[in-house]
C-alpha cells in the first residue's frame, strides 16, 4: 500500500504475515539521518534501500 502527498506511506510485509509501517518524506533530497532511521525501521541497509529506489 502506497499513499503519497508530502509523505509516502508504505508497509513492509514479511513472509511471516507481521508488518511494519514505513513513513518516508516525498522530497527530491532525504537528509542523511532520515534515511538511517528509514532503513532501521524497515530492516534494511543503508545500499538495499538506495538498490530499491533507483531500480
Amino acid at each position: 500500500m502506497v499513499e503519497e502527498a508530502e509523505h509516502v506511506a508504505m508497509r513492509r510485509i514479511y513472509e511471516d504475515g507481521t508488518e511494519t509501517p514505513l513513513t518516508m518524506p516525498n522530497h527530491p533530497r532525504i537528509k542523511g539521518s532520515t534515511l538511517r532511521t528509514i532503513c532501521t525501521q524497515a530492516g534494511i541497509s543503508r545500499d538495499e534501500f538506495l538498490k530499491a529506489y533507483y531500480d
